[in-house]
């Protein structure tokens, strides 16, 4: 096994496979490990409802079993939350931090509000409807223009889940802890990564991120949206290059 691992945290209604363009780059250079989470895909289920932890305590297992001690975590969206999670409760497993088109803070009342309203939608409307409206608001306008089959691959991504295990998972997120004050604690190199068209986690909110962080780097990727890992996968690997060669020597 090569010495470091990249751990892949991906984001909220998604799967392992918006990591396939990252898996591919640094699969020669590093450990790496892109799971499903729990309520997506293949991932476990178990009864809910579901919390943050529950991810955290999953990832936990997964480096148990493969005897990983310590790994860099990537984590984009819902991935940068539960990737927030668990730096508090395993700083000691942490190598170094990849938040990626996230935030720190937790819902305001509005955004509660705002998701109770989804799941009443989820339950009385069904996925697909919810799945091309969602592409649409995580891909950045020049994604759909550029590369408009990517709206396909986002919706077959959502598609991929049940409609209650999308709805628990909608109430994990709801349910998230604030992070804000435990930012300035967390020890390990940080990047902070944001597509310029993110309209979901926007620059302003990634870069309070980063400035909250004791040790951190801020890059934002042109011509990306909420996904910007997956939408300019090239400048989205040369910026996480960068970051690893400076933090960590690869095998």
């Amino acid at each position: 096994m090569k010495s470091e691992t990249l751990l892949f945290i991906h984001g909220f209604p998604f799967n392992s496979s918006m990591w396939d363009f990252q898996i591919e780059h640094f699969h020669g250079q590093y450990n790496t490990l892109a799971p499903d989470l729990r309520g997506h895909r293949d991932g476990p289920k178990g009864p809910g409802p579901w919390m943050i932890a529950h991810h955290v305590e999953d990832l936990k297992k997964l480096l148990q079993e493969k005897g990983i001690e310590k790994a860099h975590l990537i984590g984009c969206s819902m991935g940068g939350y539960i990737a927030l999670h668990f730096v508090q409760q395993y700083p000691e497993k942490v190598a170094s931090l990849v938040l990626c088109d996230t935030r720190a803070d937790a819902d305001s009342n509005d955004a509660k509000d705002k998701r109770f309203a989804l799941i009443q939608r989820l339950h009385r409307d069904g996925l697909p409807a919810f799945a091309s409206d969602f592409a649409q608001t995580v891909l950045g306008e020049s994604t759909q223009k550029i590369k408009p089959s990517l709206l396909k691959k986002v919706e077959d991504m959502i598609l991929s889940n049940t409609v209650e295990d999308v709805a628990l998972s909608v109430g994990a997120l709801a349910s998230r802890r604030d992070s804000t004050e435990a930012l300035a604690k967390i020890n390990c190199p940080c990047l902070v990564i944001v597509g310029i068209e993110d309209k979901v986690t926007p620059v302003d909110v990634n870069q309070k991120l980063a400035q909250g962080l004791k040790k951190s780097e801020f890059k934002k990727i042109p011509k990306a949206g909420h996904l910007a890992n997956f939408e300019q996968p090239a400048a989205f690997n040369e910026a996480l290059q960068e970051f690893l060669k400076a933090n960590i020597k690869p095998i």
